[in-house]
C-alpha cells in the first residue's frame, strides 16, 4: 500500500469515502458487503487507516455501523422521495449519464432537478461534517463519481486541510457537449477544489482539461497539473479502474465453476456460444448486438444450428420509464429472432436472462463463451471485459473478446480485442462471423496478453495510484 495516508511524521491520516450508494445489502443471513472491486481494494486500506464510509441508504430501517469484511463505519444519508426523483432519476440519470454518454440518448434540462441536485449534494456535505468532527486528523476524503460532481467544492469549505480526491467512474465527454449544459460552470468549478481528480483514459482527461481551459480563463496545463488562476495546483489523472484479478482466477477453476460449466457445455453441446453480460443500460448497445446476431443468422443459414448467443441483462432502473421501454424493445427482438430462426426440433437460437446470477454461474458462462460480445455504444471502462479475459486466461480456455471501440477498456487491450463499431450492425455481424475462424493458438495467445495487461494493473493498483496522486495534489501549492 501506498504512503498517502502519511501526515507527515504523524500517523496516517484515515479514509472517507464519499459515494452515492453505501456499500451493503441486507440478505436473509443478515447484512453484508456488496460485491465489488473498490470494496475489495479498500478492505486492506481501512483495515490499517480505519476511516469511513457515506452513502445514501433507503432501508427504512436503517444500516448497521459496522458490517463483516469492511473495517469501515457506514454513515447513511437519507433522502426522501423528491430528492431522489429529482436528484437520482432526475438529473444524475436523466441529465448528466445521456449527456456523458456522448447523447446516446437526449439529456433532460430541468431546473428544478438540478436544484435537487445542488440539494441532495449539500445533504452529503452536512453529513460528511458531521462524521468528520471528531477525527483527531483531517481525514482524506475521496469523493465517488457523477452523482456528487459539486461535493469537492463544498467539503473544501468544511474541511479546507483535507487531502480532497474525486473519481468519475463514467466518461467524461468532449467540450462541446459539456457546452450544452446550462451548469457546465457550477460543475466544473466543484471538481476543481479538488487536489485530483481521477478519470478512467487519458482521452477522458484530456476532454476535461480542454472543457475548464475553454469555460474559464488563466488555466495551465502541465502535464498532468493544472495550474489555477489563484496558483493553486489540481492533479487531472488518468487511472483506469480494474478488478481483483486473483479473485476471479481462483473463481475460473473453483469447483461449483467447474460443475456448472459441465452443465452448460451439455445443454450447449455440438453449438460455439455468443455470450453478452450487461446491465439493461441504453448504453450497452445490447439491441444493436441482437440485430447483428439476426444479420448473422440471416446471411449465414449454415450457422443457425450450430451457433447459440447468450445474453445475460442484469435488471437496472427499472423504476424509471426509459428502461421498462428498453426491456420491451430488447424482448421483442428476442422474440422475433428466434420466431424467425428457430427451426422445428431444435433450441432457440437466443437464450435471454433478465436477472442477474451467482458468480460462479458467471464465471462458468465466461469460460463457456466462444466469442464474448462487449459492444457497448458507450462505456467508461467496462469491467465484463476484464472478468472475461481472467477467467479465460486461468482456465485456458480459448475464447474471443469482441469489443466497443467505444470502451475504455479498448484503450488497453489494443488490437488483442477483436475491435468493432456497434453502430455498424452489418460490419459487426461480419467481425462475429470471423471471430468464429481465428486460430485457437491466436485466440489463447490474445486472451493471455489481455490477461496479463489486467494482472498488471488490477483493482488494488488503481487504488494505490488514486490515492497517491491526492496526497500529491495535496502537497503541492
Amino acid at each position: 500500500m501506498s504512503n498517502a495516508f502519511q501526515n507527515g511524521d504523524g500517523p496516517k491520516r484515515q479514509l472517507v469515502v464519499i459515494a452515492n450508494r453505501l456499500p451493503v445489502k441486507q440478505t436473509d443471513s443478515g447484512w453484508e458487503t456488496s460485491a465489488g472491486g473498490l470494496v475489495t481494494a479498500l478492505r486492506p486500506v481501512v483495515a490499517e487507516t480505519g476511516g469511513a464510509w457515506i452513502g445514501w441508504d433507503d432501508n427504512p430501517d436503517g444500516v448497521p455501523r459496522r458490517v463483516d469484511g469492511l473495517s469501515a463505519d457506514l454513515h447513511a444519508v437519507r433522502l426522501d422521495a423528491e430528492e431522489v426523483a429529482g436528484h437520482y432519476h432526475g438529473f444524475s440519470n436523466r441529465t448528466l449519464w445521456p449527456l456523458f454518454h456522448d447523447l446516446v440518448v437526449q439529456p433532460v434540462i430541468d431546473r428544478s432537478s438540478w436544484q435537487a441536485y445542488e440539494a441532495v449534494n449539500r445533504r452529503f456535505a452536512e453529513k460528511t461534517a458531521e462524521v468528520i468532527a471528531d477525527f483527531d486528523e483531517p481525514p482524506v476524503l475521496w469523493v465517488q463519481d457523477y452523482h456528487l460532481m459539486l461535493l469537492p467544492d463544498l467539503l473544501r469549505r468544511i474541511s479546507p486541510k483535507s487531502p480532497i480526491g474525486f473519481f468519475l467512474h463514467i466518461p467524461f465527454p468532449p467540450p462541446e457537449l459539456v457546452a450544452r449544459l446550462p451548469w457546465r460552470d457550477q460543475l466544473l468549478q466543484g471538481l476543481l477544489a479538488a487536489d485530483s481528480i481521477g478519470f478512467h483514459t487519458a482521452r477522458y482527461r484530456d476532454n476535461f482539461v480542454r472543457s475548464v481551459q475553454q469555460l474559464f480563463s488563466g488555466i495551465t496545463s502541465l502535464g498532468d497539473m493544472l495550474v489555477l488562476p489563484d496558483s493553486r495546483q489540481v492533479r487531472a489523472v488518468a487511472h483506469p479502474i480494474s478488478i481483483d484479478a486473483e479473485e476471479f482466477a481462483e473463481l475460473a477453476t473453483d469447483p461449483e465453476t467447474e460443475r456448472e460449466l459441465g452443465e452448460l457445455r451439455e445443454q450447449f453441446a455440438g453449438r460455439r456460444v455468443f455470450l453478452g453480460v450487461d446491465r439493461l443500460d441504453y448504453t450497452k448497445g445490447i439491441r444493436h448486438r441482437l440485430q447483428s446476431i439476426e444479420l448473422l443468422l440471416e446471411e449465414h443459414p449454415e450457422l443457425r444450428n450450430e451457433i447459440a448467443f447468450v445474453q445475460i441483462a442484469v435488471p437496472s432502473r427499472d423504476d424509471v420509464e426509459e428502461y421498462r421501454d428498453l426491456r420491451t424493445q430488447v424482448e421483442t427482438e428476442v422474440g422475433r429472432i428466434n420466431g424467425r430462426f428457430t427451426e422445428p426440433g431444435h433450441d432457440v437460437p437466443v437464450h435471454y436472462f433478465y436477472r442477474g446470477i451467482p458468480r460462479h454461474s458467471l464465471a462458468a458462462y465466461y469460460r463457456l463463451a466462444d466469442v464474448m460480445c462487449i459492444t457497448p455504444l458507450k462505456d467508461g471502462m467496462n469491467l465484463v471485459a476484464k472478468e472475461f479475459v481472467i477467467v479465460q486466461a486461468a482456465a485456458g480456455e480459448a475464447g474471443v473478446l469482441l469489443l466497443s471501440e467505444f470502451t475504455g477498456a479498448a484503450q488497453e487491450f489494443e488490437h488483442d480485442a477483436v475491435r468493432c463499431n456497434p453502430f455498424d450492425v452489418e460490419g459487426t455481424s461480419h467481425l462475429m462471423a470471423s471471430a468464429l475462424d481465428l486460430e485457437p493458438s491466436d485466440r489463447r495467445a490474445r486472451i493471455g496478453r489481455m490477461a496479463e495487461a489486467v494482472r498488471s494493473c488490477d483493482v488494488f493498483r488503481w487504488v494505490d495510484d488514486e490515492l497517491t496522486d491526492i496526497e500529491r495534489g495535496h502537497a503541492a501549492p
